[in-house]
């Protein structure tokens, strides 16, 4: 996929939600190789190589770290399942998917994209 240098691919607050957090970035793309499947905190953890407490902060923030505003569900990049049993599921939301196949491959090119803020 070719993106021309100053392509606009997403939301100012998310890439820089992104830029301040490798967890966060490690948390969104795991959930988007398994897409369209959800995901449990600590199958994510053990997947990512982090604590579960620390991804519980990215997903879904956690105090000063990890604010809710800035987390993955905050910045409706995941949305949260809840069973009848009250196990919470983690999926990546199916209106940014491309959006965020969008941000993987900046990521890993490390290209400058222009950002919209607001």
């Amino acid at each position: 996929m070719e993106y021309n240098v100053m392509e606009t691919v997403a939301d100012g607050n998310v890439i820089r939600s992104l830029n301040r957090s490798e967890l966060r970035r490690k948390a969104l793309f795991y959930l988007l190789s398994i897409y369209p499947y959800r995901s449990y905190l600590s199958e994510i953890s053990r997947a990512i190589k982090s604590d579960p407490s620390n991804v519980k902060g990215c997903l879904e923030g956690l105090g000063v770290r990890y604010t809710v505003e800035e987390s993955l569900v905050g910045l409706a990049l995941v949305k949260v399942e809840q069973t009848k049993n009250g196990f919470k599921y983690f999926k990546i939301n199916p209106d940014v998917v491309d959006e965020v196949r969008s941000m993987k491959a900046m990521f890993t090119q490390k290209k400058i994209f222009a950002v919209e803020i607001g």
